[in-house]
């Protein structure tokens, strides 16, 4: 085995990997304006937060459900196939569901397409971070695994810091429509381009024998203490999206909701350089669960401020936690799931973060349009409460999982093929 080399300059330097992380990027670059773009095309079109974030829990759930299932097609059959399918359809029906809502067409129509919309969303973050697993796996070195799941959540933030900029730019600047289109764009381009990196694909897995039931992946030790403090970051980053629009908004300066996103997802991608430049001593489960609690505590800080300022710093503080806190829980599925099942696993988890996502973004529309535009901020705090919580609850069922110290953790085996995180939801899939 050759000795282990760490560092981003290694990792990317490995044949394929730029050019899926490339691609990987720009395809998932709508997971951060997807959700933000619907709040404020919906709430500008009716008036209604509530409504607005009906529909962007109704596409964020479906994309949670459905991604699992388009996931088992991809470990099974290849990535290659699934996401050329997926790019095609999802970019014809974001279209077709902005079409619809600025027609004002009935409620039930628009609620479809969007559902639509949702269910053929790729999960392109685990299908990217699969193919981390298979180039460490080909390199005899866990070390890279660790490096890349780490570049990859720079990426998430620095799309997430590009991502509500851009929508509301285009948004405010262009006309309320424009960013669902671009997004459109993005993960058609984005998607084929992933397809087309064929090298660094993991193999499907075997088309034959005993094949296992949609529940039994889920059913891993210690997988549900992950999903569930993944379903809590989720519900921070829905709540952030609805209650940044309306909070800013409330305050005369509704564009000033992409400001404050971006400088929650750049905080995030310092955060996660930070942590992934390095090894650092001790288990990642200790990791995991310092950077969540501190994560709570640091979102109480939303029920105190007034002010677009105040909301910002906050938010940038709680943003410098996220990167950490996604990554241990990611690495956490990792170590947990067989090999064969990777890009499922993943997926279960990424899952956790999209109905998270779809249960903040609605309860913040109702709780702005009830209580006022605090609100939606304020529900972060339960989030990160919730994230936190089951990170330490559930510690003796996810320890066992990470008995070895980061650097030393087995290499991980060949797998099947890929993964994403939901409308990734992440600091803002």
């Amino acid at each position: 085995m050759p000795p282990a080399k760490t560092g981003y300059r290694y990792a990317l330097a490995q044949p394929g990997v730029v050019a899926f992380t490339a691609t990987g990027a720009l395809a998932r670059l709508p997971v951060a304006m997807v959700a933000l773009a619907l709040v404020l095309l919906v709430s500008e079109t009716t008036g209604s937060y509530a409504f607005a974030g009906a529909l962007s829990a109704a596409f964020a759930v479906t994309a949670a459900l459905a991604s699992i299932i388009t996931s088992r097609w991809a470990d099974r059959f290849g990535q290659v196939i699934v996401l050329r399918i997926l790019a095609v359809l999802h970019s014809l029906l974001l279209v077709l569901a902005t079409l619809t809502i600025i027609r004002s067409a009935p409620d039930l129509l628009q609620v479809a397409v969007v559902i639509a919309a949702g269910a053929t969303s790729p999960a392109i973050g685990s299908y990217v971070r699969a193919r981390w697993s298979h180039a460490s796996h080909i390199n005899g070195q866990s070390a890279l695994l660790r490096v890349g799941f780490a570049w990859e959540s720079i990426l998430d933030e620095l799309i997430f810091t590009v991502g509500p900029l851009i929508t509301t730019a285009l948004a405010f600047g262009v006309g309320f429509p424009v960013p669902l289109v671009i997004a459109a764009a993005a993960v058609l381009v984005g998607a084929m381009g992933l397809s087309l990196s064929k090298a660094s694909t993991p193999p499907p897995a075997l088309r034959e024998g005993k094949r296992t039931s949609v529940l039994a992946v889920v059913r891993t030790r210690g997988l549900w203490v992950l999903i569930t403090s993944a379903l809590g970051l989720g519900t921070l980053f829905g709540a952030l999206d609805v209650g940044a629009v309306a909070f800013t908004g409330a305050r005369g300066s509704g564009s000033t909701a992409g400001v404050l996103l971006a400088c929650f997802a750049a905080a995030s991608m310092i955060g996660g350089i930070a942590y992934g430049a390095r090894a650092w001593p001790g288990r990642l489960h200790r990791h995991t669960q310092v950077a969540a609690a501190l994560l709570a505590l640091v979102c109480a800080g939303f029920w105190f401020t007034d002010t677009n300022a105040g909301a910002i710093l906050v938010a940038s503080a709680a943003g410098a936690l996220v990167a950490p806190t996604l990554i241990g829980v990611f690495s956490l599925t990792q170590r947990l799931v067989s090999p064969a099942n990777l890009t499922e696993g993943l997926t279960w988890t990424n899952s956790g973060l999209a109905a998270g996502f779809a249960f903040g973004s609605a309860l913040a529309g109702i709780g702005v349009d009830a209580f006022g535009s605090r609100a939606g901020l304020a529900l972060c705090f339960g989030g990160a409460f919730l994230s936190s919580l089951m990170l330490f609850a559930g510690d003796r069922s996810i320890r066992s999982s990470a008995q070895a110290p980061i650097e030393s953790a087995a290499p991980a085996a060949p797998m099947s093929w890929n993964d994403d995180l939901l409308p990734g939801p992440h600091p803002g899939a």
